[in-house]
């Protein structure tokens, strides 16, 4: 995994829970979200 990756999950999270990314960066983010417990983990947080 790309630590970068990471960084950039992190920034645009907000934006994706608030439905405003587009459809190709919701699913880098899902994608990046299966394959990655930390990032995944902080997603979760945000659902809660």
């Amino acid at each position: 995994m790309i630590k970068n990756e990471c960084d950039i999950v992190k920034d645009l999270l907000p934006n994706y829970m608030e439905n405003q990314v587009r459809d190709t960066t919701k699913e880098f983010i899902e994608s990046h979200n299966k394959n990655c417990a930390e990032c995944s983990s902080i997603f979760k947080s945000f659902v809660r």
